[in-house]
């Protein structure tokens, strides 16, 4: 399902004063944490079973901050598209994402947000984006040129490497292949470091010796040369050599106006952190829904074999493959490796019947809201048919939503498609996904949905 701004069909407020309207319902929890330690144990299974326990609009408490979780697709798609106006990021996500990346776009708001927007989004233009699509299939090639027939390996460890080396060349025409284990162990102290600053009451200070923050500021440091590096490259050749950060390096607008190099450094920070980290699970779990489901594994099979004649998958083709794109979207509906996003509301307002105050910290789970029997008939099951042409305009607006929507819907949306469709069509054109029938992944939900110790697969060419 793909946003609509055209659409102004807003859902009707309440005439009542919203200072009259009841708080959501939910949970009471400790009396000091709240509900902390549940969430923290395991935050997509409290999410869900906050939505089932205490329905669509929930509220519970982690440590001295209130927070809520939405699973009205109406409500969603209102908060994003008719009332973006009246959310922001929120102070959480705010404090997580700038201490670690600095302020991207995932970070800022208002008038400074639209003008990095609008210096930014020309590089994710479509013309500009599909000539990087030779290089996915093509790294693709060379990583299972390495690997032999009937090996087992973590094709979640692969898919990390993997697209590390395409977001490194595509974004920065950078090869980083000889440095990928570096920065792929960057990337998991992050996450695992990202989310602990979320139960921190008072973060500790980037300069105080501790062993998080000694991990914490490695991590960082290793990305951090490596976007320094190719920027200082940049900026003594003066050409713009395609890549992403030539055109962040390069770029004005009508104004004249240019990023600031400590600008151009947390975009590029941002973008090669959630570049290639959410599309490799992504891919990983698609490649455990394709061996746990052979007859659509067989059907995609058949359509990319007649499509490319033998031939290396191109975007061009993408075109003839609509069901290659339907399976995408399905593992991405079953199992997103974006698993929750966050607003929160400028001031005291309205959701549904209730209230919700300001600083409410408000959480939107795409997997909560894609599992959902009342807008995903028999979601346990693995059915790409249901994002067919003519199914799809049965999917309410807000309840898929996989890159978030509204003017703040994912920048990297069609990269993160086309690269997801073209990786998964090139190996499925050689390989057939086979994984141990007795596992078993483990949702492990961080700051992106992942299967926890990795996916073992066997290699099976065809």
């Amino acid at each position: 399902m793909r946003p609509d701004p055209s659409d102004s069909t807003a859902l009707a407020v309440s005439p009542v004063p919203v200072q009259s309207l009841p708080l959501p319902p939910g949970p009471r929890g400790d009396i000091l944490l709240g509900s902390a330690l549940d969430f923290k144990e395991s935050p997509l299974h409290y999410a869900c079973y906050l939505q089932k326990a205490y329905g669509d609009v929930v509220r519970f408490r982690m440590g001295p901050s209130v927070w809520a979780l939405v699973s009205d697709p109406k409500l969603v798609w209102d908060m994003m598209v008719h009332r973006a106006h009246e959310f922001r990021k929120p102070a959480v996500a705010r404090r997580l994402w700038e201490k670690f990346l600095g302020d991207g776009l995932l970070t800022t708001e208002g008038p400074e947000w639209r003008r990095q927007n609008r210096l930014i989004r020309p590089a994710f233009r479509k013309g500009r984006i599909q000539a990087y699509g030779d290089t996915m299939v093509a790294y693709t090639e060379r990583m299972m040129a390495d690997w032999t027939d009937g090996e087992t390996l973590d094709l979640g460890e692969a898919m990390v490497s993997l697209t590390l080396e395409v977001v490194a060349k595509t974004l920065f025409d950078a090869d980083v292949r000889a440095g990928a284990a570096t920065v792929g162990e960057a990337m998991k102290v992050l996450n695992v470091e990202m989310l602990n600053h979320i139960y921190m009451p008072v973060p500790l200070p980037r300069w105080w010796p501790s062993a998080a923050n000694k991990r914490k500021m490695k991590a960082i440091s290793d990305i951090e040369n490596i976007v320094r590096d190719v920027m200082n490259d940049r900026r003594r050749g003066g050409v713009d050599r395609g890549d992403l950060l030539s055109m962040l390096v390069f770029s004005t607008d009508e104004s004249g106006d240019s990023l600031s190099d400590k600008e151009i450094r947390d975009q590029a920070m941002t973008l090669f952190f959630a570049g290639h980290e959410t599309t490799a699970h992504a891919l990983t779990w698609a490649w455990f829904l394709m061996a746990r489901n052979p007859e659509v594994t067989r059907r995609v099979q058949a359509d990319i074999d007649r499509v490319t004649g033998g031939k290396p998958l191109t975007v061009a083709m993408l075109k003839q493959l609509p069901y290659l794109a339907q399976v995408a979207d399905e593992c991405m509906r079953m199992l997103p490796s974006v698993w929750v996003f966050m607003k929160e509301p400028v001031q005291t307002t309205q959701l549904g019947d209730y209230r919700i105050e300001k600083g409410t910290q408000i959480m939107i789970s795409p997997y909560v809201l894609q599992h959902d029997a009342r807008w995903f008939p028999s979601p346990e099951t693995f059915d790409p048919d249901r994002f067919s042409a003519e199914r799809m305009k049965q999917i309410p607006k807000g309840a898929y939503v996989p890159f978030s929507g509204g003017s703040r819907i994912c920048a990297g949306r069609n990269f993160a498609l086309m690269e997801m469709r073209l990786i998964l069509g090139t190996m499925l054109q050689r390989m057939t996904p086979t994984v141990p029938e007795d596992h078993i992944p483990t949702k492990e939900a961080v700051l992106s949905m992942q299967p926890k110790d990795g996916l073992p697969a066997t290699i099976r060419f065809r």
